[in-house]
């Protein structure tokens, strides 16, 4: 008998469309005591997202001041985020810094992480 596999939400490819996962070329050189070393090109790590809005669960959910009018969800089929991340999204021309990685349970990779436009997060 063949091992049993459960099925896995995953986001329609309908929804996803290639965004970029966006590293700074400047570093902090801790041989010269942590000093800010400004660097070249930004790398752009292509990745299959999609931009949702927050839903009312999510602000039932959410500690009262982490959702704002400027928030938005980034769904990922398992690529990871790090949080203060800088994503930019071609169809939009919007980057995004993600604030905080959203739970989901355990047997599905899917990855939701709550973002922000940048210049327009607001105050905390």
């Amino acid at each position: 008998m063949g091992a049993f596999k459960m099925a896995q939400p995953v986001i329609p490819r309908g929804l996803l469309h290639t965004m970029y996962d966006l590293k700074a070329g400047s570093k902090f050189d801790q041989s010269k005591g942590g000093q800010y070393i400004p660097g070249g090109a930004t790398e752009r790590t292509p990745f299959q997202g999609a931009v949702l809005p927050v839903s009312d669960k999510d602000l039932v959910r959410e500690i009262t001041g982490t959702v704002t009018d400027h928030s938005e969800k980034i769904y990922t089929n398992g690529y990871a985020l790090r949080v203060g991340a800088q994503v930019f999204d071609p169809q939009t021309q919007i980057t995004y810094t993600v604030t905080q990685e959203l739970g989901h349970n355990s047997i599905h990779p899917m990855k939701r992480y709550l973002v922000e436009a940048r210049g327009e997060a607001a105050t905390k």
